[in-house]
């Protein structure tokens, strides 16, 4: 697994691709959600260059979702390019709402948006993107938020889960206690799928024990990983 930055402008080179190898056979209501979904990245990309900027208190972006597909790539991308090398070459924590990120936990943060949004990218093409091992970030993003779930229904557990998750290499990225009775196993691509909300446990090969089972019936679908807005 490569470093979190370096995945992070990978990964969205990949989408990039993804899109432009789908876009001259795209109906018009494929080609609006997918702006929509470009529009939704932007918004998060800008908000990060804001805070590294020491802008954090800014009122977000608004969310816009007009105009061609083309110029929807090229502004995201430009935005998303500024906020990857702005977080690689910070120093110092990053502010945020509800507190400073280090600088490669918000590149995880914005890595889970863009792997959450590609997806319904993907879904929207009707394709199934390549996975790499970046969605180990992505998965550790996960375990670092479990307790989101648990926001306004219920109190998070005091002991952490076990998370046994296989990468795309095939490689066993494993947190939390060993002998942790509370565990979800399965690839760590249907994890991430399933944390963000974009696959249900039953499509997925994804297994729950002890009270990871009742974190999976709280996560609520689909999720935004950083809070932009609901999604629909």
């Amino acid at each position: 697994m490569q470093d979190v930055f370096t995945d992070l402008a990978a990964d969205a080179d990949a989408l990039v691709d993804l899109i432009r190898r789908h876009e001259g056979k795209l109906m018009l209501p494929v080609g609006r959600a997918i702006t929509g979904h470009l529009a939704e990245l932007t918004v998060v990309a800008r908000r990060v260059v804001l805070s590294v900027e020491g802008d954090a208190s800014a009122p977000a972006p608004r969310i816009t979702d007009s105009g061609m597909l083309a110029d929807a790539v090229v502004g995201w991308r430009s935005e998303h390019r500024k906020a990857t090398e702005l977080l690689a070459a910070a120093t110092t924590d990053v502010g945020w709402p509800g507190g400073a990120l280090r600088p490669s936990l918000l590149a995880a943060a914005l890595l889970t948006a863009l792997f959450a949004r590609g997806q319904d990218i993907a879904d929207a093409l009707g394709v199934r993107p390549a996975r790499e091992d970046s969605v180990g970030h992505v998965s550790y993003y996960g375990v670092r938020t479990r307790d989101d779930a648990y926001a306004g229904q219920d109190t998070p557990p005091p002991g952490p889960f076990r998370f046994e998750l296989t990468a795309p290499s095939g490689a066993r990225w494993d947190f939390g206690p060993e002998d942790a009775a509370d565990r979800i196993t399965g690839p760590a691509e249907d994890f991430c799928l399933l944390f963000t909300g974009r696959r249900p446990l039953g499509e997925l090969a994804v297994t729950a024990e002890g009270e990871a089972v009742r974190w999976t019936e709280l996560l609520r679908p689909p999720r935004n990983p950083l809070w932009t807005s609901e999604v629909d």
